[in-house]
């Protein structure tokens, strides 16, 4: 029985690592038979009817028991703090999740190392809607926040008939002390550069941390927990908390609803608090050229089982272009090759919205903008990471953005070479709770 507990651990924990992709291709780790839900959580039906099946109801009292009483004070603090807000509670103790991950480090396994800038052919069964004027969330107070939801395929949708309300949601499960190993490596990057570089932590909270339905609570782990427990393990690291940020902002588009990403208007409240953070300037979003693309349907489309209902609803991808001049450069994962482009794919579309920056996760970027403050910005990430760019090329005189996953160059030498004055550790939360990604950020150090 006990074996069978880690099995079903080890396979959330699975599914964790990789709902959240690169570029929005999901059909690699599908047919890899990677996102493959460990049976049922409780599940709550249209009419209020409630289920739960054995085996994940069974993990779930794997707990670990080292969950502190700050974990449940600051949770109960954010709740009266925030007016708009998630229905999900805190648990008092962590979801067991053996943290590996099957892909070799790819998010979900649908972006390889040779994909630099393909855009993964959009999923057309059924095509979606067609729209021409961008989707907003619901006007009215509250009512963005879900009335209920059921597991569809390997996620929990919302709201499945309720037309544009409907919202898929990423699973996510973390053991706290997965957590305090990825402090203590960021600790080891703060000691192996010193105090003449500023380090940064910024886990990007998913959807799921704050849309759940009602008789859902307790479905995942609960994020904001993980997010604040990494700042007791952390030494002149600075920790960016935003979950509240996004949580005053949840009844705009911050999340898109058919992808496991956020939209880019939740990278620019979260990249606001670490320019604040960092003391650098930043920009409002009037200095940004508003671009949008309609006809979004992204990766938790195909975890749903392809639910008309989600095709019927396409997501809107809304994305800032900053307007001070600056040049973007190229290399490949070993730093070398270097090649002038542009940070901007505008050819992006379907599936492929989220590569409209950046275009796509395996190369090393450079950013040389006009800002002139010496500021060296280092942004190592996963694919969440990458919609923070934009906002950060009138806040950095340089910045270079590697993702943890197929980066080959080793961070001690590069952090010199390129004279780094900020770095700054950009992904989900789910990369700080994976042993598999906390291993790889440990590994490129020397």
């Amino acid at each position: 029985m006990k074996m069978k507990l880690k099995k079903a651990a080890a396979l959330a924990a699975a599914l964790t690592v990789s709902v959240l992709s690169g570029c929005g291709n999901t059909e690699d780790s599908r047919a890899e038979g990677i996102i493959t839900r460990a049976d049922t959580v409780t599940t709550t039906s249209a009419s209020g009817t409630t289920t739960s099946a054995s085996t994940t109801s069974s993990a779930s009292k794997t707990t670990e028991a080292t969950t502190s009483a700050t974990t449940k004070a600051t949770t109960k603090k954010t709740t009266k703090k925030t007016t708009k807000k998630t229905t999900t509670t805190a648990s008092e103790t962590q979801t067991q999740a053996a943290q590996q991950d099957n892909n070799g480090g790819g998010e979900q396994g649908g972006q390889s190392a040779d994909s630099t800038t393909t855009t993964p052919a959009p999923v057309n069964d059924p095509e979606p809607v067609s729209s021409t004027t961008p989707y907003h969330p619901p006007a009215n107070e509250g009512s963005y926040m879900p009335s209920y939801g059921e597991w569809c395929g390997n996620i929990v949708v919302c709201d499945r008939y309720e037309g544009s309300k409907i919202r898929g949601l990423p699973p996510f499960y973390g053991y706290l002390s997965t957590g305090a190993q990825y402090a203590q490596v960021l600790n080891q990057y703060k000691q192996m550069v010193g105090d003449s570089v500023n380090v940064y932590n910024l886990s990007c909270p998913l959807s799921s941390a704050f849309y759940i339905p009602p008789g859902m609570e307790g479905t995942f782990t609960e994020q904001h927990g993980c997010i604040t427990n990494l700042t007791s393990y952390l030494k002149g690291v600075t920790n960016v908390d935003v979950y509240d940020i996004l949580a005053s902002h949840l009844d705009e588009y911050i999340y898109s609803r058919t992808d496991h990403h956020w939209q880019p208007l939740g990278a620019y409240y979260a990249a606001e608090a670490f320019a604040k953070a960092a003391g650098v300037p930043f920009a409002p979003l009037s200095d940004y050229e508003k671009v949008f693309k309609t006809d979004y349907l992204g990766s938790l489309y195909t975890y749903s089982g392809k639910i008309p209902e989600l095709a019927n609803n396409p997501d809107t991808f809304t994305y800032y272009k900053p307007r001070n001049s600056y040049t973007t450069k190229y290399y490949d994962g070993n730093f070398q090759n270097g090649a002038e482009g542009s940070l901007f794919f505008d050819w992006a579309s379907g599936s492929g919205c989220y590569c409209s920056f950046l275009g796509g996760d395996t190369q090393i970027c450079e950013i040389d903008s006009d800002v002139n403050n010496g500021r060296v910005l280092v942004l190592i990430k996963d694919s969440y990471g990458n919609a923070l760019v934009p906002f950060l090329v009138q806040s950095f005189d340089k910045i270079y953005v590697l993702d943890h996953r197929y980066t080959n160059v080793k961070m001690n030498s590069f952090l010199k070479n390129v004279g780094a004055t900020d770095v700054l550790f950009g992904a989900t939360i789910s990369s700080a709770y994976a042993d598999a990604r906390i291993s790889m950020i440990k590994n490129m150090m020397m």
